[in-house]
């Protein structure tokens, strides 16, 4: 996979989610609008893979995911970012507004797979990982591998130093069950 074609790789961004934990800041505001340092959650999400080279991605949105969309508003197709040179080409997945609702993490993906392609970026578009950078390299590793998905892993935060995933010793995903 030639440099170029790993730019043509698009990224499917969860944000649909209701933020319930997040409550009563989530009651007026899509939590992946929420400020941290400064700027909203998505919009970190969003500058990491326009560096990465990245042109395209799909937005899922269901709860208040007007304001979202009112948020990133582009011309022509292409939506600059703030502080960041590149542009993307974002569309979205209107769950909210096709369903009345989310539909969780596997309903979102189905939803948004008709805009991807075979292999696409996922983000769990609620994680903050300010120094995370997409690796354009894993994108050939995996195009050329047989693997149906590519986990990355990032540290756990002080207040659920445990995760929610893990590795087995054979390197598959594992979901943790609460405690």
């Amino acid at each position: 996979m030639t440099a170029s074609a790993v730019a043509q790789v698009p990224a499917l961004v969860l944000a649909a989610g209701r933020g319930e934990r997040m409550r009563p800041l989530t009651d007026t505001t899509p939590k992946p609008l929420l400020q941290v340092q400064g700027r909203p959650l998505l919009q970190w999400h969003l500058q990491a893979l326009a560096s990465a080279g990245v042109s395209r991605v799909v937005i899922n949105t269901a709860w208040l995911g007007e304001q979202i969309v009112a948020h990133f508003s582009h011309q022509n197709g292409l939506t600059r970012l703030p502080d960041k040179r590149e542009q993307l080409s974002i569309s979205y997945s209107m769950e909210g507004v096709d369903f009345g609702e989310a539909l969780e993490t596997a309903g979102g993906i189905a939803r948004a797979l008709p805009q991807l392609g075979p292999v696409f970026w996922l983000v769990a578009g609620d994680v903050f990982a300010p120094d995370f950078t997409f690796d354009a390299a894993a994108v050939q590793r995996f195009a050329a591998s047989d693997a149906l998905a590519h986990l990355w892993l990032v540290p756990n935060p002080a207040h659920n130093p445990r995760g929610d995933f893990g590795l087995s010793p054979q390197g598959l995903a594992l979901n943790l069950p609460a405690d």
